[in-house]
């Protein structure tokens, strides 16, 4: 996994963020049609005045995901967003340092 940008542009560190700005071209279709078919339900349950709670959502999601075979991350994971961004901007620096020529 890297942090993908157009040719030719250099990534920023605000795009380091942004975890979408890790997937190819592939993944990100696949997340597009993934979140498409889930806002559609939603717009569907909304338009039937169907009454929906985040859990109904939740359950949806799940199994939105799982009917792909694709694992259901269990739990909120071990590394905190904090964490995760502060590794993120010093792999960028270090990016930096080795890609990007100063400027005088």
């Amino acid at each position: 996994m890297q942090l993908g940008y157009n040719i030719g542009e250099i990534p920023t560190l605000k795009d380091i963020g942004a975890a979408k700005n890790y997937l190819d071209e592939n993944e990100l279709k696949i997340l597009n049609n993934l979140l498409s078919g889930y806002f559609d339900f939603a717009e569907i349950s909304a338009i039937e005045h169907k009454p929906m709670y985040m859990s109904d959502y939740v359950k949806q999601l799940d199994a939105i995901l799982s009917s792909g075979g694709r694992p259901l991350l269990q739990g909120a994971g071990t590394i905190s967003h904090a964490r995760a961004v502060e590794k993120a901007k010093a792999e960028y620096r270090k990016y930096q340092e080795n890609t990007i020529a100063p400027v005088d």
